[in-house]
């Protein structure tokens, strides 16, 4: 009987150790300086649209960067080109309500100098919503830090899903 306890006693501490050893380690995701930077520039363009500050806006943008918005008409994917100077041109031109640009979900990849992020937004004008959608921004490390130099939309009014635990909304 005495056997029998022993050999219970030492499988059971095996498949234990077994268990424990495999066992999933969770560990607390914390992001790299370079993360930190790179998601900094897309909320620094964003601040900008806020505060209506196309200066500012213009400094997170390569010169020759491209713009795209993506969207879906009469079952068609549809996208149109848009520029960096007439983007510029509607943020620092007079509006009524602000412009206000949450954003969630940030993924964020680097590889040496290029960056790319991905993020949920939901655009409204002042208080009213006007569409949402994903956000992609691709981002080269120039000598003066992180530039933009594509950024495609995607953009709907249906279906959207609404930002419920921590995003960004500007000051």
């Amino acid at each position: 009987m005495k056997v029998h306890s022993t050999i219970y006693a030492i499988l059971s501490s095996a498949l234990i150790w077994s268990c424990n050893e495999q066992s999933p380690k969770i560990t607390q995701y914390s992001p790299s300086s370079q993360e930190i930077e790179v998601r900094q520039v897309v909320l620094d363009l964003f601040q900008a649209m806020y505060d209506g500050d196309s200066s500012k806006a213009s400094k997170v943008f390569r010169p020759e960067a491209k713009l795209y918005s993506i969207f879906q008409q009469n079952d068609s994917t549809q996208w149109h080109e848009g520029s960096v100077p007439q983007f510029l041109t509607a943020i620092g031109s007079p509006h009524n309500v602000k412009w206000i640009e949450k954003s969630w979900d940030y993924q964020i990849t680097i590889d040496d100098g290029l960056a790319q992020v991905w993020c949920q937004y939901a655009f409204f004008a002042g208080e009213r919503f006007s569409h949402c959608g994903v956000d992609a921004f691709q981002l080269v490390h120039t000598h003066e830090g992180w530039k933009i130099f594509s950024l495609a939309d995607t953009r709907r009014k249906d279906g959207c899903i609404f930002p419920t635990g921590e995003f960004f909304e500007p000051k």
